[in-house]
């Protein structure tokens, strides 16, 4: 669904049973109502790290503990320090698209595994206009709080006239760089197109240059870059920590939100097949569900959820989440909390869910903590309570 709301009405198990706090809600009445959450494995509080910010979209920790936290809409990213909750402004971020008619911007932002030694940073974000835009990456050095050197690393191709689904999350595994694209909303049948970047996931070498072994490499009228395809919008991208192995959500329409396992030259189907509908009612395409050749999603939801940015739990401050998925959800407003096993989600426990808040992005940090962001302009965080 497109990423700013088709609110839905759900029956949804395994609510929180924290007081209800407004969607706007200040840090000091959080910090009143800061009672412990039971959930069904852990038993937290809510803290607000920092408020006030334009739709915060992504989060990145680095080494020295500090975060750099990005604003989507206006294009702006800043070095949290989450023990104050004080931000400050990062310079020499690269010229984009920015357009409140279009849902471009900043996307995404991460650092090199070896940013320790490199200070490599990597910004996914917005290019060209509201006639034809698409997806860009660009490597930059980070100096204190400058970034400088800026290489471009990627461009889609074609440009599209799209207003939504741009995709643009970012993950590293294996030493490779893998990067989504949205199919641009009224551009979907390019999601099936192998000359076109829209609708795929991406992988690169971190310096740009395309792996030699990607399945579509040499394949005539192939994009090189191309990892697998037929998808729809995916705001959600991580590294399953025991294989290594790339996964990913999307939003369906009306209906049909994904998460799947992101592997070599598969097609995951959109919008051939789907679980959901047209806004409003009535099929997409032929209404089917499976096709040959075209892979089922490891797990779905109906109705949507609207899933975002989401992560696998590693930490030690959560015992018993460590290995679960966590998926923030933007339509029914909570933090999605998936048991996996082996490839199959076994479980699924809804966190926060009486919050009315449009869950964003959700990071470990290095103490443990989930940290996630919501449209209110709040970054949060979820804090063991013994």
């Amino acid at each position: 669904m497109r990423d700013f709301s088709y609110f839905v009405l759900a029956v949804s198990a395994c609510f929180s049973t924290f007081t209800v706090l407004d969607g706007g809600a200040s840090k000091a009445q959080a910090q009143e109502e800061d009672a412990s959450v039971v959930s069904e494995a852990a038993s937290f509080r809510i803290e607000v790290v920092t408020e006030n910010m334009d739709v915060p979209w992504t989060m990145e920790f680095l080494p020295d503990g500090t975060a750099l936290v990005g604003e989507r809409g206006p294009g702006k990213l800043y070095r949290l320090d989450v023990k104050t909750g004080e931000r400050t402004a990062i310079s020499g971020l690269p010229d984009m698209l920015r357009d409140r008619k279009i849902s471009s911007g900043l996307f995404d932002v991460r650092a090199h595994p070896n940013f320790a030694k490199n200070n490599w940073l990597y910004l996914a974000y917005g290019v060209g206009n509201t006639e034809g835009n698409g997806l860009a990456v660009d490597r930059y050095k980070l100096s204190g709080n400058s970034l400088s050197g800026g290489e471009r690393l990627f461009e889609a191709s074609p440009k599209i006239s799209g207003k939504w689904h741009f995709g643009g999350r970012m993950a590293f595994s294996g030493g490779y760089l893998f990067l989504t694209t949205g199919d641009g909303y009224d551009h979907s049948a390019r999601a099936q197109q192998l000359n076109a970047h829209a609708g795929k996931i991406l992988r690169l070498h971190g310096d740009g240059r395309v792996p030699t072994d990607n399945p579509f490499v040499g394949v005539e009228g192939a994009l090189p870059e191309i990892w697998s395809y037929g998808v729809r919008n995916p705001q959600g991208l991580d590294v399953n920590p025991t294989t290594g192995e790339i996964w990913a959500n999307e939003h369906g329409p009306q209906g049909g939100d994904e998460v799947n396992i992101m592997r070599a030259g598969k097609n995951y189907g959109w919008p051939v097949i789907t679980y959901g509908e047209e806004y409003g009612g009535g099929p997409i395409g032929d209404g089917i569900t499976h096709k040959q050749g075209m892979e089922q999603p490891l797990y779905y939801w109906v109705p949507s959820i609207a899933p975002s940015g989401m992560e696998f739990y590693q930490g030690n401050a959560f015992a018993r989440w460590k290995g679960n998925l966590f998926v923030g959800a933007l339509a029914l407003t909570h933090i999605n909390r998936l048991v996996i096993e082996g490839e199959r989600v076994i479980h699924e426990e809804r966190l926060v869910a009486d919050k009315g808040w449009r869950v964003r992005f959700i990071e470990e940090g290095p103490d443990g903590y989930l940290y996630f962001g919501v449209d209110d302009g709040m970054i949060m965080r979820l804090v063991p309570v013994d």
